[in-house]
């Protein structure tokens, strides 16, 4: 064999193999492989350097251990509020150690949020404020915490003391800031807020926080409140060019909000509170609000020419005034701003004897109510006129009420006092007295007057029901005015005032004031009154209401009545307007699913009166309230053997309630002949707890023995 003989490979062998798919398939991979085995340390740094970037460290601060000489202020100030009534809404900006009044250090933030804590007060959330402006039932004690701009402090400092004290903070966005560092909060962060639930967030513009030209001069105002100069034109925008512009920026925050995972919001923050700040546009025409009020259930606002508190009044003009906490507020004085601000009901037999409730309303400088009590030194000079408002900021909602005075000194028919009923509201009312005459005015003009006998002192008996004030001096002399705007525009509390009309004549003064709570707190007319004989609590077709006109938020079957919605609580009326007259009766029912210590079930009896009853059961605790939905005050409690399920039966004469829990007696309270309907009501701690039940609810009259 030559060697060419040896070294020729077979024809076979010779030929080239051909490769299939999976052999170029596999070097691809390794090709890839290869390639993020490189790439992986580059992506991994970038990644790194986007956390570092766009997620800031969080800072944990100490906590705060709040002494009686902390508390002491305030306390006793809280513990007279309402177990339940309207929230109180906070306005902050950021949290940090910068030394604008607008930042509020870690060490004061803690403390704030320990002393509402240790206060009793819970946060809410967006959609449980929003249920309450659309009518839901006032909450157990409670704060809306809200926050402007959207600040990188909030996620740096404030997440741990929210967390520590189990508060909710509502974060109101300017759009098209966020990702700007290190000032605001990043998209990362504002995910990692809302996903932890204990933060939501709402709009504040995309990008209309801001000042503009609005004349040829230069002048500049909120670009969102106002309408541009357009230089090159030598003009104003229109008011439709306006009217798109600001449009055109709120779609672009939904379109933020929807980009990021978030819901769309539902309340909007004014930037610069210029919901009241001077604006160019046309009147009468449209106005900023109507522009909100077809995208957000509410506004809120730092500043308001009346006040508008969280309250049906606020609710119906769809703007809620804050109390904006800033760096120099000292924590007991912001205790007893919240208390003053807190609704309570329109009751008190000596108003007078409270000066810290009054705030005077003229321009004499003074402060205090002695010059219209006559217990300190009148206004000197050319002041003609005193005047005092009573629980200004918690009187938003007084309706179904009635006012005793008694004004003297009226010594030369040309000096006079008065009482201002529904102050705060769209149509106050004023009514006058001089020695010899009587004048009912509204809004300022003359409605009625009419002839008294003279004499230097008048008693006035002025009464307020749902649209129609009507006023009683010395027993005789009688005006009416019924107005015709809606009740919620017209509610509102009272003020005093005297005035003289020459110099140095004799000032008047009152010697007496009282304020009582009428019953009948649903008001109008409901057709027939309806039996309690008749009367078939689990019919679904039956009508319930958490407030007026609005239908409770009830899934009602012949077994069982329970709140529905995404709320921490509900409540509902049994046909309301037609039971004001009920008395002589006994209600019974079983409150089920009492799952945790946070949840527990209500039957009220005395429904319609200002001390209607609410029987609550937890699962070892029993509570007994008094007050209407708004307000109530906490008037006994027992303990209860742990169950998920209590039967209640609660009987209602005209001397008391007696209160029965599992077949035991465990309470009685007198009563003064007050009578009403009944009424359920339900509470839990978290949303995801159920809602408790009530079965075998039923009223039936009571037999005589």
């Amino acid at each position: 064999m030559t060697s060419d003989e040896f070294f020729t490979a077979p024809a076979t062998t010779r030929r080239k193999q051909r490769r299939g798919p999976g052999h170029y398939a596999a070097r691809a991979g390794l090709v890839l492989l290869a390639l993020a085995v490189l790439a992986l340390p580059f992506y991994a740094a970038t990644q790194y350097y986007l956390y570092q970037k766009y997620v800031s460290t969080q800072v944990d601060t100490a906590s705060a251990q709040l002494t009686a000489a902390h508390t002491g202020g305030w306390n006793a100030q809280i513990k007279s509020l309402p177990a339940t009534s309207a929230p109180v809404v906070l306005a902050y900006h950021d949290i940090g150690y910068n030394k604008s009044d607008y930042v509020v250090s870690p060490k004061a933030f803690e403390a704030q949020m320990a002393a509402l804590e240790q206060a009793g007060y819970r946060s809410l959330t967006t959609d449980e404020f929003v249920d309450y402006l659309k009518g839901g039932p006032a909450p157990p004690r409670s704060v809306y915490i809200t926050f402007d701009d959207g600040p990188n402090g909030l996620w740096v400092y404030g997440d741990r003391i929210l967390a520590r004290h189990h508060m909710h903070g509502t974060v109101f966005l300017i759009t098209g800031r966020a990702d700007q560092r290190p000032y605001y909060l990043s998209w990362q962060e504002i995910r990692r807020m809302a996903d932890s639930g204990r933060w939501d967030f709402q709009d504040h513009t995309h990008d209309l926080h801001r000042r503009g030209v609005v004349d040829a001069a230069g002048h500049t105002a909120s670009m969102l409140a106002n309408r541009l100069w357009l230089k090159e034109e030598n003009r104003l925008e229109t008011p439709q060019e306006y009217e798109d512009r600001v449009t055109a920026d709120l779609k672009r925050s939904f379109a933020d909000f929807a980009g990021n995972g978030l819901p769309r919001p539902k309340v909007f923050a004014f930037p610069f509170s210029e919901a009241t700040e001077k604006v160019n546009l046309p009147m009468p025409g449209l106005t900023l609000q109507q522009v909100m009020n077809r995208y957000f259930a509410a506004t809120l606002t730092n500043d308001s020419p009346r006040p508008l508190t969280a309250s049906r009044r606020a609710a119906s003009a769809r703007v809620v005034q804050r109390l904006e906490v800033v760096n120099s507020s000292r924590l007991d004085g912001l205790m007893s701003d919240i208390a003053h601000w807190t609704q309570v009901a329109p009751a008190d037999s000596a108003p007078l004897s409270h000066p810290a409730q009054w705030k005077r309303d003229d321009s004499t400088g003074q402060t205090g109510i002695g010059a219209l009590t006559g217990d300190a030194p009148r206004p000197s000079g050319s002041a003609h006129y005193v005047a005092a408002d009573y629980r200004d900021m918690s009187s938003a909602d007084w309706t179904g009420y009635q006012v005793d005075a008694t004004v003297s000194g009226l010594g030369d028919g040309t000096n006079q006092g008065g009482v201002q009923v529904r102050h705060g509201s769209l149509e106050p009312v004023d009514v006058s007295v001089s020695q010899g005459s009587l004048v009912l005015s509204v809004n300022g003009k003359h409605v009625g007057e009419a002839r008294l006998i003279a004499s230097t002192s008048h008693r006035l008996r002025v009464t307020v029901r749902g649209q129609t004030t009507t006023v009683q001096v010395d027993g005789t002399a009688t005006l009416h005015h019924t107005s015709r705007l809606a009740a919620a525009d017209i509610t509102g509390g009272i003020g005093i005032r005297v005035g003289i009309n020459r110099t140095r004549a004799t000032w008047p003064k009152f010697t007496a004031l009282s304020v009582k709570e009428l019953a009948g707190a649903f008001g109008g007319s409901g057709g027939a009154q309806q039996s309690v004989a008749g009367a078939d609590l689990m019919n679904p077709a039956t009508q319930w209401l958490s407030a007026p006109g609005v239908k409770a938020p009830f899934r009602i079957s012949r077994t069982a009545i329970e709140p529905t919605g995404r709320t921490l609580s509900a409540y509902g009326a049994y046909q309301p307007e037609r039971t004001q007259g009920w008395t002589g009766y006994t209600v019974t029912g079983t409150v089920q699913r009492l799952s945790g210590a946070g949840v527990s079930g209500a039957i009220w009896v005395r429904v319609g009166s200002p001390l209607a009853i609410s029987v609550q059961v937890g699962r070892d605790q029993l509570h007994v309230y008094s007050g209407d939905a708004d307000n109530q005050r906490l008037v006994g409690a027992r303990p209860l053997t742990a169950a998920d399920s209590h039967r209640l039966s609660v009987t209602v004469t005209g001397a008391s309630t007696v209160i029965s829990v599992d077949g035991s007696p465990r309470m009685t309270l007198m009563a003064r002949s007050e009578t009403g309907g009944v009424a359920y009501s339900a509470y839990r701690d978290m949303t995801r707890h159920s809602w408790p039940a009530v079965a075998d609810l039923k009223v039936t009259p009571r037999v005589s023995s």
